[in-house]
């Protein structure tokens, strides 16, 4: 029997944060894509908890506004502890890290709302090696996101946009135009989400 992924649920932020539950919902649509692509390919993924090496080599990881949201709600929120300390203290120093600044003991630590890009990262037949992005050096073991669910996903981003207009959203992923939506994930400024869970105001 096969088990379909489960929608992420944070119901009380959910009322106070009007923009959430489309976060979620589109996250949701993206693992269903990730499980049918996996489907498809008929391996099995070597990717598991403890393998970062894409954390590292991949300095180009596409950021939707949405999902800037979700990752800063989610870090000032939802973290705590020792481990809330840590991500501040990586986010402040971000610049000099060399890796995904939420990248801690080889775990994500912002992995229920990770971005769409880091989801549909999936890689056969044998983990990463250090510094290697496979879809370069091994395009064959890299998943082929499902395209249906891809772009299902992209259009219902478009709704945060204000973008209402069915066909105007299939218009704006088909020729590629969402995309200038997104910042690189080493580019953001997450200094000033370090100060924002340090309490200051900057």
């Amino acid at each position: 029997m096969k088990v379909r992924p489960a929608r992420a649920r944070f119901p009380e932020d959910e009322k106070r944060q009007p923009w959430l539950p489309l976060l979620l919902e589109i996250q949701h649509v993206t693992d269903l894509g990730v499980a049918a692509a996996i489907r498809a390919d008929g391996r099995k993924p070597a990717c598991g908890r403890g393998c970062a090496t894409c954390c590292r080599s991949h300095a180009d990881i596409p950021v939707y506004p949405l999902e800037l949201m979700g990752m800063a709600w989610f870090a000032n929120e939802k973290l705590e502890g020792g481990l809330r300390g840590r991500v501040r203290g990586q986010l402040a120093d971000h610049r000099n890290l060399g890796s995904c600044p939420f990248l801690v003991d080889e775990a994500c630590a912002i992995h229920p709302v990770r971005p769409m890009a880091c989801r549909q990262f999936n890689v056969f037949t044998t983990v990463c090696a250090p510094g290697e992005d496979a879809f370069h050096t091994r395009r064959g073991d890299v998943m082929d996101p499902d395209r249906k669910t891809r772009d299902e996903a992209l259009r219902e981003m478009l709704r945060h946009h204000g973008v209402k207009d069915g066909r105007e959203r299939r218009r704006l992923v088909e020729s590629g135009e969402v995309h200038r939506l997104a910042q690189s994930l080493r580019q953001i400024r997450w200094e000033n989400l370090a100060a924002r869970m340090s309490g200051d105001e900057a």
